[in-house]
């Protein structure tokens, strides 16, 4: 048995006649119907019924239509790989990731690539949830690493990380000398949302309504930096990704809640369903893995 009779194999399969397959295959009718009977003859079994022209699968047929299938799929994944390590010394790699992602967690990483792999192309392209999922899709990036759950059957995930969203004030705001504050405690202030379409502020605004809550006021403010100076000075409290105010903390420029009512979520890697991830594409998810963990808040 070798590749060239399983492929033939499978091309019969697929036009169920051994003279279309020869024609798609670009070979004679009687090579094609020797490779056939190779096999045959090696498995001791009848792979195909034969009626006229047509040829059905037998049980023994369809078995082998499988594993040769999985066979050949195994070949392929083997070449791109053996040859995208070749790759790896040039080309590119297209992320897709929200601004945070982009802010606070990829940076490193991508240093340690870059380091390793100093020919090869990053581009980001900084999106929303949702855009991500469509660029995945479109195939406009290789892969998206965005806050789960995202449900799309044309796409697959896997969690990554785990992310928390804290609650952040200046020193000077009355919430400062709380230990603990609450959905009812927020409501009673200013709120320095992100834009509208976030993960994040879709999930506060479902749990105020719900409550029945109605903040004073809210604020879109569209980078994550510019909430953190706001909040900074007393304009409001801002709601964020706790890995976005590591500094501030440190400096204690800002006064940092966890809020233990609002459950962290999952950061997570999105590719298509069908998709192949290149061999860059998975040195880099593999050094994510192994370094942004230790950088976010853990799950409670």
């Amino acid at each position: 048995m070798n590749f060239h009779q399983l492929e033939g194999f499978l091309a019969v399969v697929r036009e169920g006649s051994l003279t279309k397959a020869a024609e798609k295959l670009y070979v004679t009718q009687p090579a094609l119907s020797f490779q056939v009977k190779a096999l045959e003859e090696e498995f001791g079994q009848t792979l195909f019924e034969r009626d006229g022209k047509q040829m059905r699968l037998t049980g023994a047929g369809r078995v082998l239509q499988e594993r040769a299938q999985q066979i050949l799929d195994l070949v392929e994944q083997t070449r791109r790989d053996v040859t995208g390590l070749k790759e790896m010394q040039r080309g590119q790699l297209t992320i897709g990731a929200n601004e945070t992602t982009s802010l606070y967690i990829l940076p490193p990483v991508i240093q340690t690539f870059r380091e390793r792999f100093p020919g090869v192309e990053i581009h980001l392209t900084l999106r929303q949830s949702a855009e991500i999922v469509a660029l995945v899709v479109a195939g406009e990036v290789d892969f998206g690493i965005a806050t789960l759950p995202l449900l799309d059957p044309r796409i697959k995930t896997e969690p990554l990380c785990w992310r928390e969203d804290v609650a952040v004030c200046g020193y000077q705001h009355p919430l400062v000398e709380k230990q603990q504050v609450y959905l009812a405690d927020l409501a009673q202030y200013t709120l320095l949302l992100l834009e509208k379409g976030s993960t994040s502020r879709v999930l506060l605004e479902q749990m105020l309504a719900q409550q029945g809550l109605i903040p004073p006021m809210t604020m879109n403010v569209g980078s994550i930096e510019i909430m953190k100076r706001m909040a900074e000075i007393n304009l409001g409290v801002a709601i964020l990704p706790g890995i976005a105010v590591k500094n501030e903390l440190k400096a204690h420029q800002l006064r940092m809640f966890r809020l233990e009512w609002l459950q962290p979520r999952a950061l997570g890697l999105i590719q298509r369903r069908s998709g192949y991830l290149s061999p860059a594409s998975q040195f880099f998810l593999k050094l994510f893995k192994n370094r942004v963990p230790n950088m976010l808040l853990s799950p409670r």
